[in-house]
């Protein structure tokens, strides 16, 4: 039991360890491809990574149901069928994506003529092979990666990803300055074999998988694709959003604007997954959990997400000219706007998390579904309609009321089902706070970025990280604790 809690606290760790060290790397990675290629080329990367990441789309959700089957087959100790599993699913996957790749292709002018201004088409079309190849590897990975979160060795996955993405960074170093555009899609093609190379041989010395034997299995395949097809509803919903938004983005707002929102969502992202990723830890507490437990349970873990969102996203927010300076070189307002906007709606997005989870540890998918379907909805309508008027602006203006009726319709369904209110679930301490970072962040946002700017925002970020500590000591070490020990 002890050794359990353990390498749940591992896999814990690692988790947002990886999610610390890859944003740091982008990081170094962005901020080269800004000074060698440019915002534009660096937005014309971002469209195309998009726009074929778009056939991910149609993966049946294989990948998602091998973590499950991977686990049950260890439970029943049935090493063949984990063997079937790993080469039905990978196989699957691999025929599928060269089919989409090679349908994708031949059409490459005409799909790139939709969603990039024409001085760009040229660029586009010298790097979608290469995308094209990362879909297929990094799909057939993808299984052997949910092979590793079934068997709870999330830690090794955690390793191999973050090394692969050094392995990005170094290799953007070295080809860029020869191939420019096209050297970081070789880099990328690089980082993927890389990935597939270790976690097929991780899977292969843990599972004793071969895979070169035939083991394909009629009846596995029936149970992952009937299984993988009721979590594909919600990730077709999810996974569309970020290609729309940049799409439109891209239309509306131009390619410095999609590369300046590229950036911004990257950091912020980054920031959300080391929050999800808790929360997400806490799925096996919750299948575990009476209904009348829940109320209790779910407070404590809505408050602690309240605070850190608030607390993560707020210090980027008023970092945000200091972010630019150092990062871009420049303070640049459509960088620190796009932060603003997104900063705010990923506040939203999160405290969405502890009811999201639930429902997946409930098995109950549809008001996920149907919470997707309105996001997915209202992004397309809002962002581009706002868009057509107010340009790039306004498509991220129509992405943040997006996420919020979303946001707000899933938790008012949650709410209902257990008969709280909103009111209940903030504490004395989470209102004082939230008051502290208004006040805060509007001196921010009203100061003007002179010379001495970066004084002021030094000054602000200081003393919320003191707040935060202060707060954090207080107030959430006994709730965390009480919510791990749950």
């Amino acid at each position: 039991m002890e050794g359990k809690k353990k390498l749940v606290l591992l896999n814990v760790i690692t988790s947002g360890g990886q999610v610390v060290l890859i944003g740091l790397v982008y990081l170094f990675l962005y901020r080269y491809l800004l000074s060698r290629l440019g915002v534009e080329v660096l937005g014309v990367w971002s469209v195309v990574l998009s726009t074929s990441s778009l056939a991910t789309l149609a993966n049946f959700g294989i990948a998602d149901s091998v973590v499950r089957f991977v686990a049950l087959f260890i439970k029943e100790k049935d090493t063949k069928k984990m063997e079937q599993l790993v080469f039905t699913a990978s196989l699957f996957l691999l025929g599928l994506f060269i089919v989409i790749a090679a349908i994708i292709y031949p059409c490459a002018d005409l799909i790139l003529k939709a969603v990039l201004p024409a001085k760009f088409i040229k660029e586009g079309l010298l790097i979608l092979p290469y995308s094209l190849t990362c879909l297929i590897i990094n799909s057939v990975n993808g299984v052997y990666a949910s092979v590793l979160d079934g068997m709870q060795k999330n830690y090794i996955r955690n390793g191999i990803f973050t090394v692969s993405s050094l392995v990005l960074l170094v290799a953007t170093y070295f080809f860029v300055p020869v191939y420019h555009l096209k050297g970081v899609a070789f880099a990328q093609v690089i980082q993927s074999v890389f990935a597939l190379v270790f976690c097929l041989l991780t899977v292969i010395y843990h599972v004793k998988y071969n895979p070169l034997k035939w083991n394909w299995s009629k009846a596995i395949f029936k149970q992952i694709f009937n299984y993988g097809m009721k979590f594909q509803f919600v990730s077709l919903a999810a996974m569309l959003n970020d290609p729309i938004t940049k799409i439109l983005l891209g239309r509306f707002g131009g390619m410095a604007f999609a590369g300046y929102y590229e950036m911004a969502n990257r950091l912020l992202m980054q920031a959300r997954g080391i929050i999800v990723s808790a929360t997400q830890s806490l799925v096996p507490v919750m299948v575990g959990l009476n209904k009348d437990e829940i109320p209790a349970f779910y407070k404590k873990i809505f408050s602690n997400v309240l605070f850190f969102s608030l607390a993560i996203m707020s210090i980027i927010i008023i970092s945000g000219k200091l972010i630019s300076f150092y990062w871009i070189g420049s303070y640049q307002p459509v960088f620190c706007n796009t932060l603003f906007i997104l900063g705010l709606s990923l506040i939203f997005n999160i405290l969405n998390g502890p009811a999201y989870f639930y429902y997946m540890a409930d098995g109950n998918l549809n008001i996920l579904i149907k919470t997707h379907f309105i996001l997915g909805l209202l992004n397309l309508a809002l962002s581009y309609c706002f868009g057509y008027f107010f340009g790039g602006y306004g498509v991220v203006c129509g992405w943040f009321l997006a996420v919020l009726l979303g946001s707000f319709y899933l938790l008012f369904t949650f709410n209902k089902m257990y008969n709280l209110k909103m009111r209940m679930l903030f504490q004395k301490q989470d209102i004082y706070f939230l008051f502290f970072l208004i006040i805060v962040t509007a001196f921010n946002k009203l100061y003007k970025p002179t010379v001495d700017f970066r004084i002021s925002d030094v000054t602000c970020v200081v003393l919320v990280a003191i707040y935060v500590i202060y707060l954090f000591f207080k107030h959430k070490v006994n709730s965390i604790r009480v919510s791990v020990d749950n």
